[in-house]
């Protein structure tokens, strides 16, 4: 029991030796001196079988400020990888690596770029196209010659679209079905615009006096003249004579836009 006692305090004695053990080493680019401690733990079992466990402190690299190692690797710029560019390496004979360098990917897609330009240049003509407008119909009224009296005389001649009166037809129904606007107007003739709201209907009336002729500049319509009926399109054109009933009807969910002219001279039927 004693031996067992003995042999137990001598292993545990082994176990929390500290042995302190100092190295000098010598640079190969400076002649200081660097002092490395080492701890060397030794640890062993129940059994008495000894392993010994070194724990090192690293060593200075030559040449490298307060000890401090700097990195070998190789610096790029970030990589543009959604066009495929990567760095290219070749290994020579002695199994180095060197970096040739970047490999060019695909070309940049500029094309969101070019679409904002283009869209740029559009609002600038525009803006532009809308200022030399203003100025051609800043006048209101133009010299032009009366062949009569051979002299210059100033008439209006010119009328823009937003600066028409819209007139309504008298009915409670709201919004109304359509309007018309006269641009030009005498005695004997008149023009102007006729616009029909959505799925809007003028319904069936007829001019005692005055022969009417529309042209459809927008829109689907069923235009209805005596009991005939038909379908037109933008660039279509009709007539209506005078004490002739008719009817128009926009056959869409969009506004339609006709031109019409009132005129009381008698027309033939055939140009």
């Amino acid at each position: 029991m004693e031996e067992r006692k003995r042999k137990f305090s001598e292993i545990r004695d082994l176990t929390w030796t500290k042995r302190t053990r100092s190295e000098k080493s010598t640079s190969e680019d400076d002649d200081e001196d660097t002092t490395s401690n080492t701890r060397v733990w030794s640890s062993a079992t129940f059994s008495g079988s000894v392993k010994d466990i070194r724990r090192v402190t690293p060593k200075p690299v030559s040449g490298s400020a307060n000890g401090l190692r700097r990195s070998t690797r190789i610096r790029v710029r970030p990589l543009e990888t959604w066009r495929n560019e990567r760095l290219v390496f070749k290994t020579s004979t002695s199994g180095e690596v060197e970096c040739l360098g970047i490999e060019k990917g695909t070309p940049a897609d500029n094309s969101g770029l070019l679409q904002m330009e283009r869209k740029r240049e559009r609002i600038e003509l525009k803006k532009k196209r809308t200022v030399e407008r203003g100025r051609s119909l800043r006048k209101k009224s133009t010299n032009v010659r009366d062949t009569e009296a051979d002299l210059l005389v100033p008439a209006k001649v010119h009328r823009a679209f937003d600066s028409l009166r819209w007139r309504f037809p008298p009915s409670e129904i709201r919004p109304p079905p359509y309007r018309f606007a006269k641009s030009f107007s005498s005695s004997s003739i008149r023009f102007g615009f006729l616009e029909l709201s959505p799925f809007g209907k003028k319904e069936e009336r007829y001019s005692p006096d005055h022969n009417s002729h529309f042209t459809v500049i927008k829109g689907h319509l069923e235009v209805t003249i005596e009991d005939r009926r038909f379908i037109f399109n933008v660039g279509d054109s009709f007539i209506v004579p005078s004490g002739v009933p008719y009817s128009i009807t926009n056959c869409t969910r969009f506004k339609s836009l006709l031109a019409f002219c009132d005129f009381t001279m008698p027309f033939f039927t055939d140009p």
